[in-house]
């Protein structure tokens, strides 16, 4: 089995876990009487915008006219090589049906001494995902728990989406050896990638929720990527009825190289890092 092959049974053993968790994080916030936002705004339109911070490592391959080469930006080093970074999560749901946008605006570099070269990189990213979905399941989950002030009912709801994902990579890959000249490789891999998926999650308290989500795309359709996937867990509280916090763990990866021998082309990249942001319902 080769590892594009393994990677995509992973990818898909984990979308077939999610089916067995339960609801989006923040898709419904608890109200004032421990009941979902859902049950007072049915029939009408809400709003949900998270700013968040993903502090990703960059690790792969860029291969240009045949020739490769590596790339490792651990997360760990994140303030060091990030010289700019954005994103931003918006979703319009009313009822069972969703709209969504994910967008990613970055720019991280790296340099790296060797005993014969020296690497310096920066890779320019923008990523907007937008999707559609429907939530297929939103259960109550054991006994309503009772407090002094309210009645709460713990659920569980799981989602389902199609979309469409562009990619705009641009690796630079300055290389500066010992004896010779110094040496630039760069290329620009911008496309779109039709991809479906879930999200799942419960709450595990009045307070505190977890969710899971996933997706696989790609396919080779068209200039698609060959095989691409997402996967992310994440923990949150709810600071109040309409403000939440987040924290958790995002890794995408995708491989867009083509052709043989000097016309070999493209990029194997895996992004991975912590994620933290703050959700606002309106």
């Amino acid at each position: 089995m080769t590892k594009r092959q393994r990677l995509r049974v992973v990818a898909c053993l984990g979308l077939a876990a999610l089916v067995v968790c339960s609801g989006p994080l923040g898709a419904e916030q608890p109200g004032e009487k421990g009941k979902p936002v859902a049950t007072d705004r049915e029939g009408t339109w809400s709003f949900f915008a998270a700013p968040y911070g993903w502090l990703q490592g960059v690790s792969g391959t860029v291969v240009t006219d045949g020739e490769a080469v590596e790339i490792d930006v651990p997360f760990e080093n994140i303030l060091d090589v990030t010289q700019a970074g954005f994103m931003l999560y918006l979703e319009a749901r009313r009822d069972r049906l969703f709209v969504a946008f994910d967008g990613t605006w970055a720019t991280l570099g790296g340099a790296s001494e060797g005993v014969l070269i020296d690497l310096d990189v920066e890779v320019r990213e923008r990523i907007y995902d937008l999707r559609i979905g429907y939530q297929v399941f939103n259960r109550e989950l054991g006994d309503p728990i009772h407090r002094s002030k309210f009645t709460w009912q713990r659920r569980g709801i799981v989602d389902m989406f199609i979309g469409g994902r562009y990619f705009r990579t641009e690796p630079v890959i300055t290389l500066t050896p010992i004896i010779g000249d110094e040496r630039e490789i760069s290329t620009v891999d911008s496309r779109i990638d039709p991809f479906l998926g879930l999200r799942a999650g419960w709450d595990m308290s009045y307070r505190w929720i977890i969710g899971f989500r996933g997706d696989i795309g790609g396919f080779g359709i068209g200039d698609a990527a060959e095989f691409s996937w997402q996967a992310a867990a994440e923990v949150g509280f709810r600071v109040s009825r309409r403000v939440m916090i987040f924290a958790g763990y995002r890794v995408l990866d995708y491989d867009t190289v083509t052709g043989e021998g000097a016309d070999r082309n493209g990029i194997e990249l895996n992004q991975h890092g912590p994620i933290i942001g703050g959700g606002f319902l309106f």
